[in-house]
């Protein structure tokens, strides 16, 4: 007998059990058991989210209620089928071949002929002893122009008998003519802790053991779609080790160790560079791709962030419990505006790391950039804290230097803006620093015009930095342009 994958085998066969859509399935329930069920639906969402299991599930509590354990019976009817005959008719619904709910795959059935035959079945009554004839048209976007135009009249004006679900993960494909016709629910990503309940109690049933943290990051891999977790899960099954563990899911899926991640970002947090070169050596020596240790180190400072402004407590914050406690640890590390610019400054070099004939090279620099950026100082910060503390600019200039340089100042605001989008005047190398501190009082900064915040004749104001780097001497701060 051959093998059937764990998405179909688990396929949900009642309203509950559609993870996630809890909702949607709860309206569409007390619609049949009000008798109020329209004649055209449209469900809408991501790849695997129960759009057709839900549609197959609604046709059968139309047509054999008795099946489906939490479909309710509306009493105005006539009495339904005997459960033999429900449970037949069931069976070859969720096999797709049932000659009263039909199934039409869009894709390949998308022309204007395709569209006429629908039409010309739509006026013949259900047969046997089902009420009702269900179209599910699965990926309903990509129908023609044309297509859709032939399915207007009859959607908007069925035979009693018919009932259209339309599935797509593309709604705004589909013309609006179409969609005023229908009542849409749109079906939600689920969330990653439902995900691994249910990956939980599948390995359950298969008599199959796994580590907590492999479940939670299948979870976490499938991004809401449960058909992907199962897809993933079924992956991790056919390796034959039991119990699954770490190692075997980042054998399977090519993923990073996550131990050497998590020292990586030690070293980081640490600012120790060697630490992080050899980390990340290690780590592209094992396998793992430039961009997926660009992308893995994102998704980390990204939870790290969501734990810094909100807590490890939150419900943002999609980790495991013992996740949970090492990013609360590495997270007193850092701020949300320093791993605000680590995301910033890994997505940069993610993205010009692609067309860069040495990606390696920029790759080692920006590790270097982010082991330092504790280090870094914002010239807005500096410039607040330095006047706060009694530094003030007039103390370092003549008047009449003061006069010309005051009406050549930058507004802090202008200043500020360099380290949100990683470009202008706001940083500085220490070469340049000690440039500053010994250049006159209308030098140029080797920055784009576009990119500086200077005054109308393009000098920028010194007076303030100087001021700042003379209240703190230590101070570094960076080139904005490396970042951009």
């Amino acid at each position: 007998m051959s093998y059937t994958v764990l998405a179909r085998r688990y396929r949900s066969t009642s309203f509950a059990q559609v993870v996630g859509q809890v909702p949607i399935a709860q309206t569409l329930r007390n619609a049949i058991e009000a008798d109020r069920v329209a004649h055209a639906y449209l469900f809408t969402g991501t790849r695997g989210v129960g759009k057709t299991s839900m549609a197959r599930i609604f046709a059968r509590a139309l047509n054999a209620p008795d099946t489906v354990e939490d479909a309710p019976k509306p009493s105005s009817l006539d009495p339904y089928p005997p459960q033999d005959v429900q449970q037949r008719m069931a069976d070859a619904i969720m096999r797709g071949d049932d000659l009263n709910v039909i199934e039409i795959d869009a894709a390949s059935n998308r022309s204007v002929e395709e569209a006429r035959q629908l039409i010309a079945g739509a006026t013949l009554s259900p047969t046997g002893q089902a009420r009702f004839k269900v179209y599910i048209i699965d990926e309903v976007h990509m129908l023609t122009r044309e297509a859709f135009n032939t399915l207007l009249k009859t959607m908007e004006e069925p035979p009693s008998h018919v009932k259209f679900i339309l599935c797509t993960t593309e709604s705004h494909r589909v013309p609006a003519t179409i969609q005023s016709r229908c009542q849409r629910f749109d079906f939600r990503n689920i969330p990653t802790p439902e995900i691994q309940d249910h990956l939980k109690n599948v390995l359950d049933r298969e008599q199959i053991k796994a580590e907590e943290q492999v479940l939670w990051r299948v979870a976490r891999l499938a991004n809401g779609s449960m058909r992907d977790g199962l897809s993933l899960l079924d992956r991790l099954i056919a390796t034959g080790e039991s119990p699954l563990t770490i190692p075997v899911l980042e054998r399977m899926f090519g993923l990073p160790d996550q131990e050497l991640i998590h020292e990586l970002v030690e070293h980081i947090a640490e600012g120790d560079i060697k630490g992080s070169l050899e980390k990340a050596d290690a780590l592209l020596s094992g396998g793992t791709g430039q961009d997926q240790l660009l992308e893995v180190l994102i998704e980390r400072f990204h939870q790290l962030l969501l734990v810094t402004a909100c807590g490890a407590d939150s419900l943002i914050v999609e980790l495991s419990d013992e996740a949970k406690e090492q990013a609360s640890v590495q997270a007193r590390h850092f701020d949300a505006p320093g791993l605000t610019y680590m995301i910033a400054l890994c997505e940069n070099l993610q993205r010009n790391g692609r067309s860069s004939p040495n990606p390696r090279a920029l790759l080692d620099a920006g590790l270097v950039r982010l082991s330092l950026a504790e280090k870094m100082a914002d010239v807005t910060a500096l410039l607040a804290s330095g006047m706060s503390g009694g530094a003030r600019p007039s103390t370092l200039v003549s008047s009449k230097k003061k006069r010309t340089e005051q009406s050549m100042t930058v507004s802090r605001a202008q200043i500020s803006s360099s380290r949100s989008t990683a470009a202008g005047a706001g940083v500085v190398t220490p070469q340049l620093r000690r440039s500053v501190s010994s250049a006159g009082a209308e030098p140029i900064l080797d920055v784009p015009a576009s990119q500086r915040p200077l005054d109308r004749k393009g000098v920028m104001n010194l007076t303030l930095v100087r001021a700042a780097l003379e209240t703190f001497p230590e101070a570094t701060l960076i080139d904005a342009r490396q970042c951009s």
